[in-house]
């Protein structure tokens, strides 16, 4: 399996799967319009308004291009990701890479990429398919950052509290990094995954790709081969206001003071592509969202060992709900499974149980369940007082608490089941 983004571009293409918009099209709000109404394919602009590379957009926007990208039925993405991160491999470094036949010392980023200004409000060009390389103790931390132009060379770098904050903190505020832009799918994903710091996203991102992930050593910096663009620099030690932005929710998010990111040389590709994600649009919370399911997997077959699938709603922004199969064996189950998940990703708002004939990724089907096997005077369970997400703008502002509610639409354990169960059509 090719590491390439190029090359599962190309699958797309012979799948029908590509829209290509042939007119110029500005790098902003024009384009942000592109992408929100191809919703199940992948978007290229071939022609972009002062600049030669095309933008693609949509990569990851359904669970079947991301499946496609690492070869394994939609319904074993999920599995896909927990060996995935169980069990890393190691990647290649090799001595040479596309990206560095093209160098620009000191780069004027908003002439040299096209930076999309995706909404009106604050009038701000964000990067948003960018992750940032960071060295460890124990090896590589990849993290996907949204990263605002601020002049020249500079980005606002919105780094929230995890690993790169950390090193950062640990820093003083000063720290090399590469960031890399334009990659498979599997990189995406393995940036995308929460884990421990030790964790080495480039190793699971060569365990999704079959162990076939070049990297090359960049300055010290271990990075994948065959991306598009990459660009060297480091955080200076300032910070400067970012935002507004539209997160998760398709709601906009603050203005907050972030690190500034000054970058001393891009590289890039010949011919090479720009890759983008809508704000708030699906492959964004796909991101977001897939990632976190192996580790709610892992948490709720620890309270209830007969776990089956799990998987962040898109309605629920791939955040704040979730919906999880089991195979039901005791009362209660629906109940444990529920609270696991609540402690496995405290964002979670609402939790929906359903049995393993119910397939936790469609929603008609979870909705279908709710409609013949729930009960809400006897299955619906409130927890108030909760600690809740900062992206959700229903929670209380004073506190950032929140209401949460599991529902449990499986089979009742002391009923038939034969009489829940949905009749399928006769084979022919």
């Amino acid at each position: 399996m090719s590491e390439d983004l190029r090359s599962f571009l190309a699958r797309c293409e012979k799948a029908g799967r590509v829209a290509h918009v042939a007119e110029v099209v500005p790098p902003s709000y024009e384009a942000a319009r592109h992408m929100s109404v191809e919703r199940d394919r992948v978007v290229v602009f071939d022609r972009v308004e002062g600049h030669a590379a095309p933008i693609v957009a949509g990569v990851a926007a359904t669970r079947d291009l991301l499946a496609e990208a690492l070869g394994t039925p939609r319904a074993g993405l999920l599995q896909a990701m927990v060996k995935a991160a169980d069990a890393p491999r190691p990647y290649r470094v090799v001595k040479d890479a596309p990206f560095l036949r093209d160098v620009v010392e000191r780069p004027d980023l908003g002439r040299e990429i096209p930076i999309v200004r995706f909404y009106p409000e604050g009038a701000r060009r964000y990067t948003t398919g960018t992750i940032v390389v960071a060295k460890t103790a124990t090896g590589t931390n990849l993290s996907f950052h949204r990263m605002m132009l601020l002049d020249g060379n500079r980005f606002a770098v919105r780094v929230v509290p995890r690993h790169l904050h950390r090193l950062l903190t640990e820093s003083g505020g000063r720290l090399d990094v590469a960031v890399v832009c334009g990659v498979h799918p599997a990189i995406e994903l393995a940036a995308s995954t929460s884990g421990p710091p030790e964790l080495d996203e480039l190793k699971v991102a060569s365990a999704l790709l079959g162990g076939a992930l070049d990297c090359v050593d960049l300055d010290g910096f271990h990075v994948p081969a065959h991306a598009e663009l990459v660009l060297r620099g480091r955080f200076t030690g300032e910070t400067a206001d970012e935002g507004p932005f539209v997160d998760l929710t398709g709601t906009y998010d603050g203005v907050r003071r972030q690190p500034v990111l000054e970058i001393d040389r891009l590289y890039r590709r010949e011919g090479w592509l720009y890759r983008t994600i809508l704000p708030g649009g699906a492959e964004h919370r796909l991101l977001m969202g897939i990632p976190q399911e192996p580790r709610i997997f892992r948490i709720v077959s620890n309270a209830v060992p007969t776990v089956v699938n799990v998987a962040l709603s898109e309605g629920g922004c791939s955040w704040l709900h979730a919906a999880i199969a089991i195979r039901k064996s005791a009362a209660g189950d629906g109940r444990n499974a529920g609270l696991a998940a609540l402690a496995a990703h405290p964002s979670l708002k609402r939790v929906v149980v359903v049995d393993e004939d119910v397939d936790p990724t469609d929603p008609v089907q979870v909705e279908w369940a709710i409609a013949t096997r729930f009960q809400p005077d006897r299955d619906l369970f409130v927890i108030t007082g909760a600690r809740g997400s900062s992206l959700d703008p229903s929670r209380d502002p004073k506190d950032e608490t929140t209401a949460k509610w599991i529902l449990d639409a499986t089979i009742p354990h002391d009923r038939p089941r034969r009489d829940f169960l949905r009749v399928e059509p006769p084979e022919s």
